[in-house]
């Protein structure tokens, strides 16, 4: 059916006041509302979109490359200086905010963060319009590294200072050490002092061993300071005493000061003490410190553990356990402390050890310190003065010229350099001077060595004859269970113990002196046939009181 001239004139007319009308709404929308809708002018809604939010304005040009929005984007938010790439194996971003770290992994977390910093606004050939960016375009920038190459990579937060690699202190703020070494530090400028007063103070109140003992605390309080460095070659701090109720747990205390840290109790059995170090990771990331709480020996053996051993040698050890948490590579930048009041450490670990060896005498009940009760009142009171006296310490090393203590003797070569280096250069001694004896005095192989030698000091005899002499001093049990059924298969293991021991070092304390030997070997010839003989050759003899190393 057509349509009459009449009705055709009304129609057209009725459209242009439709036309008319609907332009003047869009004009009153754009200045009423200028970031809502879809109109004409990119430039102008970018600005108005940017005035209405506070925030600056990002044009996200829909016919531009996409990694090149991509960049520009990322520049944009790099400029608000909160925002970091996360140099971890999670990757991301890692926004600081109200003093705590939290990962940007996806995009509802990337979301939120644009939406603060910025407004986007989508510009087409015709149109602009203000709106969030699809999920799928931010996830591909969490992923993107000319998205992620816009911020400053940070490998830690930290809300203690801490020494970089150039042995310069970390500043409040954002730190550039270079690779795993990028730290935020949330804090203070850090307070160095130029006196020891009061780590002298509490030296002065534990029941020390030897000196030796006293100088490896200070070197553990040290090592905890620098836990950051010598990644995967850094000693196991080997707290023990003669009693309970000693000090150990109070030596702990001093050298970790207000570092984080997780105690956690022995277990024998490898599994269930790796079960408990991954729990303690998952709760705490952030840990410096793992205490071993009062070790003690399983079936009559030793005290060892393989995943200890790893720990203290991997610079980036593989946390996992069955049901607890998914595997995930840590950078060694902690330290673990064990202490024990009986049984012996294995000799693997112990060569992976600082020793620390307390010895009270009389009933430690009727202790009276001059400076209250260490571990609950001087500690906690004076643990910044004591950290601003190590890091003075450090700082009296610096100026002398870093000089490295060549003289330490340790598996760990850099790190007894480096600390021995720094005791020296504030006066203290000995450092590393009891790790014979603690290695002696928890090996129950060495003991009876030791107890041989000091039986027959400076004495060339063949492995027969120092069988012989196992036998008379008790001691047969020093060669496998195999070889103990007959003289001749005694005298063969007794062969292979001292050639396996040749060279070491003993140190024997008697009722009387304290003698430090050393295990040699040789073919000679004594009335007969030449032989291979053994001698545990007298290095040092001193009187009980005095010091030896």
């Amino acid at each position: 059916m057509g349509v009459t001239p009449a009705k055709s004139k009304k129609t057209k007319q009725a459209k242009k006041r439709s036309t008319r009308a609907r332009a003047s709404a869009a004009e009153r929308a754009r200045k009423a509302m200028p970031s809502a809708g879809v109109i004409t002018g990119p430039t102008l809604l970018a600005e108005s979109a940017a005035n209405h939010s506070g925030n600056p304005s990002f044009m996200w040009r829909l016919n531009d490359p996409i990694v090149q929005t991509y960049a520009r984007l990322g520049k944009v938010l790099a400029e608000s200086s909160d925002l970091f790439r996360n140099a971890g194996p999670a990757g991301g971003l890692i926004l600081i905010g109200s003093g705590r770290p939290t990962q940007i992994i996806d995009a509802g977390s990337l979301s939120p963060a644009v939406i603060e910093r910025c407004s986007v606004v989508f510009v087409g050939e015709r149109k602009a319009k203000c709106d969030l960016i699809p999920i799928r375009h931010l996830s591909g920038m969490l992923g993107t590294d000319a998205f992620l190459n816009n911020f400053r990579p940070l490998d830690r937060f930290v809300r203690m200072p801490m020494y970089l690699p150039d042995w310069s202190l970390s500043r409040p703020g954002y730190n550039d050490g270079g690779p795993g070494h990028r730290m935020y530090y949330d804090g203070v400028e850090a307070k160095v002092s130029e006196e020891i007063a009061g780590i002298t103070a509490f030296l002065d109140v534990m029941a020390f061993a030897s000196n030796a003992d006293r100088t490896n605390a200070v070197a553990a309080a040290l090592t905890v300071m620098l836990r950051n460095h010598f990644l995967g070659a850094k000693p196991v701090l080997a707290v023990t005493a003669t009693k309970s109720h000693g000090g150990k747990d109070t030596i702990i205390a001093f050298a970790r000061g207000e570092t984080p840290h997780s105690p956690i109790s022995y277990q024998s059995t490898d599994w269930a003490l790796e079960r408990a170090i991954v729990g303690a990771f998952g709760h705490d990331p952030d840990l410096g410190m793992l205490v071993i709480d009062n070790a003690r020996r399983g079936n009559n053996g030793p005290i060892q553990s393989a995943i200890l051993e790893r720990l203290a040698t991997d610079a980036k050890p593989l946390l996992y356990s069955t049901g607890r948490f998914r595997p995930e590579r840590r950078v060694n930048d902690f330290v673990i402390a064990m202490s024990t009041n009986e049984g012996s450490i294995s000799e693997d670990l112990m060569n992976r050890a600082l020793p620390i060896h307390l010895a009270p005498i009389g009933d430690v009940a009727d202790r009276q310190s001059p400076i209250g009760n260490p571990k609950l009142e001087y500690l906690p009171k004076h643990a910044n003065q004591i950290a601003a006296e190590l890091r003075g310490m450090i700082e009296r090393w610096k100026v002398a010229g870093q000089p490295l203590d060549t003289g330490a003797r340790h598996p760990f070569t850099a790190w007894a350099g480096v600390v021995g280096g720094i005791l020296k250069a504030n006066g203290f001694t000995d450092f590393l001077g009891n790790y014979a004896v603690r290695r002696t005095s928890d090996d129950p192989v060495r003991v009876r060595l030791a107890l041989l030698g000091a039986e027959r000091p400076d004495q060339w005899l063949t492995a027969t004859e120092w069988a012989t002499v196992a036998v008379d001093q008790g001691v047969k049990d020093i060669v496998p269970v195999g070889d103990r059924t007959t003289l001749v298969a005694q005298a063969r293991g007794m062969g292979v113990v001292l050639s396996r021991h040749q060279d070491e070092k003993f140190v024997h304390e008697g009722e009387h002196e304290r003698l430090a030997l050393r295990l040699t070997k040789a073919r000679t010839r004594d009335k007969g046939e030449p032989a291979v003989r053994y001698r545990f050759a007298v290095e040092e003899r001193a009187d009980i009181g005095q010091s030896a190393q």
